[in-house]
């Protein structure tokens, strides 16, 4: 189910948001979602009071277990009649009366066709495949496959009780060797990018060096605000590794004159930011303007066979997970550049600040990281438009803490900007300069990168310095579970969960499924994980007339669910989904329109394919 967020179409205010300790376990009212950030969802099945500590004890295990919230508590388990021959089967050699099983071995079975799916958890190896195979949510522990568990059970707080280490141990089929009973999984990394922080093993990789990785998109309904750990990776170049003893944010402007009249130029040490300016919490999305370009990718490979040409489309092949959601904690900018270029009686008058910006020729303000392109030629950089910059109801944050927490190395840390409801291009991480200047940035990255190229005439590529850098996202939805290829049974009906999301801070109105290509549609319910910046929830009206306040500084993504009929003689099925926001700005058929060079995006239809299983395939 979803997130219980106060109503369908509610919020859930600041203080319930955001888990600043791992999360709790909570038990279920029979047939009631119980999820919010800090409880684990479920649904109790219809048993009797007095079984409701049997239940507890196996959810908790299947939910530390899968790594996420499942949608239904699974009936007691059987044990195959073939259990303990898939034991002798698999012990590598026996010590002493014990299975000693080598890493190498665990590591090669990730799937039924590898022989089955083990996991290690404190240096005891674990067949779990009969429990994938017949239990809700078994696709999730399909990430831990062929690893150790622990550094998942690590997003819980309750994976070393003592249930769920009993129920664990009915899948032991062996030990690892003493001499690998120790092992922690690392990342061999080399070179430039030798220095680069370790990962979560969830995440799912897109290209090694430099790391680009996914939130594994099965996850993220479970989480409205995702974990640090599981946010999505985005970096150009290695790392940086930046000393907070000697960090400086510079801030800066030949044109505009400070308080005192002389030319603006600030050194800020991060307390600096800390304490001497209003410190304000923002659950903002970030997305990569890449997100589902395989998609487009995809059908312009088709286009190209068609038409006896060549595919054009260049870039990361990001699936549809390279989207996060945090709360960042920092300063604005506006409340910055107010206290230090407008007399203390005018601080609250924005409008004063943009005029003096504006009678000083300045249009743009740049962002410039700590991360340096030796092939280009320069930083990362990018820019905004200086009425974008400067406009208090946009929120640009200097952000320095996410989810509570510092900035972790990976998300810009020690500071990055947050520019609500643009594409992560945009939002430069490891920020050390700020410069209010009357040209763009001329960043590699913000003059020739993240634009939308279309094709021209006889595949001619345009001249991207006269194309304007894209902001804000379009309106996009994309479906989390199942997943594409994945088999079901016939229930009736496939519970259908996943994401929408509109830049510029518009929200969603309305998310649309269909199982038969878009003939008939269901409506999901939808979850927003926060209202829009500077609304109280408390002050919303219940219901659908909650809507009305979705059209404006709606930073964060929904979350939504539906439960989609499946005909009874279905084999095959392709589940479609289809957002639309508070510009009335729905998603389009198919990418053919907004084919670009680079397959940025792309916001078509969301489509997956599920196979039906017969009960005779059982």
């Amino acid at each position: 189910m979803l997130p219980k967020l106060c109503s369908t179409v509610g919020f859930v205010s600041r203080s319930t948001l955001v888990a600043k300790t791992l999360p709790t376990k909570r038990l279920p009212t029979s047939g009631q979602a119980c999820y919010t950030p800090n409880t684990i969802i479920g649904f109790t099945h219809h048993s009797a009071n007095n079984e409701n500590r049997k239940w507890s004890n196996k959810f908790d295990f299947l939910t530390a277990f899968s790594v996420g919230t499942l949608s239904a508590f699974f009936a007691f388990r059987k044990r195959d009649e073939d259990s303990e021959e898939r034991k002798n089967e698999k012990t590598d050699v026996v010590e002493n009366g014990q299975r000693i099983i080598h890493l190498s071995e665990v590591q090669k079975h990730k799937s039924v066709a590898d022989g089955g799916i083990w996991v290690i958890f404190q240096g005891k190896v674990y067949d779990v495949t009969n429990f994938v195979e017949k239990h809700p949510g078994g696709d999730k522990i399909l990430l831990a496959a062929g690893s150790d568990v622990a550094p998942y059970w690590r997003l819980y707080a309750f994976h070393h009780e003592k249930h769920v280490i009993d129920i664990l141990r009915e899948y032991y089929i062996g030990d690892l060797p003493e001499s690998e009973a120790n092992f922690t999984e690392h990342e061999e990394r080399s070179g430039p990018y030798a220095n680069d922080p370790e990962r979560h093993p969830a995440l799912v990789t897109i290209s090694k060096e430099p790391r680009n990785a996914e939130t594994p998109a099965v996850l993220i309904p479970d989480y409205p605000i995702t974990p640090n750990e599981l946010f999505f990776v985005r970096n150009h170049l290695p790392v940086p590794d930046i000393d907070i003893n000697k960090y400086r944010l510079e801030i800066k402007s030949s044109n505009l004159v400070d308080s005192k009249g002389k030319p603006l130029e600030l050194s800020l040490k991060i307390d600096d930011l800390k304490k001497n300016y209003p410190v304000q919490r923002i659950v903002s999305t970030v997305v990569c303007a890449g997100n589902r370009r395989s998609q487009m990718a995809k059908e312009d490979r088709a286009r190209a066979e068609t038409s006896q040409g060549k595919p054009l489309i260049r870039g990361l092949d990001w699936q549809h997970a390279a989207l996060s959601t945090a709360e960042w904690t920092g300063v604005r900018l506006v409340d910055l550049l107010v206290r230090h270029l407008l007399p203390e009686s005018q601080r609250t008058n924005y409008m004063a600040l943009l005029e003096a910006a504006q009678r000083a020729k300045i249009h743009h303000v740049q962002f410039e990281g700590a991360d340096f392109d030796e092939v280009v030629g320069g930083a990362y950089g990018s820019s905004l438009p200086i009425a974008w910059a400067l406009d208090p109801r946009m929120d640009i944050l200097l952000a320095f803490e996410m989810n509570g927490q510092p900035i972790p190395r990976d998300h810009g840390f020690p500071v990055r900007v947050i520019i609500p409801g643009s594409i992560g291009a945009r939002q430069v991480k490891w920020l050390t300069k700020i410069t209010l200047s009357n040209e763009e940035s001329q960043s590699y990255y913000q003059q020739t990168d993240y634009k939308l190229g279309y094709v021209l005439g006889g595949n001619e590529c345009p001249d991207y310095r006269r194309i304007p850098a894209i902001l804000d996202y379009p309106v996009q939805s994309a479906i989390c579970s199942p997943q594409d290829g994945q088999s079901l049974e016939n229930e009736g009906s496939i519970t259908v969960r996943g994401y929408a999301f509109s830049g510029g801070g518009r929200g969603i109105l309305s998310v649309r499924v269909s199982a038969d290509g878009g003939k008939t549609w269901h409506d999901a319910t939808l979850a927003p994980v926060s209202p829009p910046t500077g609304v109280d929830p408390e002050d919303l009206p219940p219901g659908d007339l909650a809507l009305a306040h979705r059209t404006h500084r709606q930073w964060a993504w929904t979350l939504w669910e539906t439960e989609l009929p499946i005909p009874a003689d279905a084999k095959e099925v392709e589940i479609i989904c289809c957002a639309r926001d508070s510009s009335n700005n729905v998603q389009p058929e198919r990418c053919e329109g907004s084919l670009n060079v680079r397959g940025l995006v792309t916001n078509s239809w969301h489509r997956v394919h599920v196979h039906i299983l017969d009960p005779n395939e059982k």
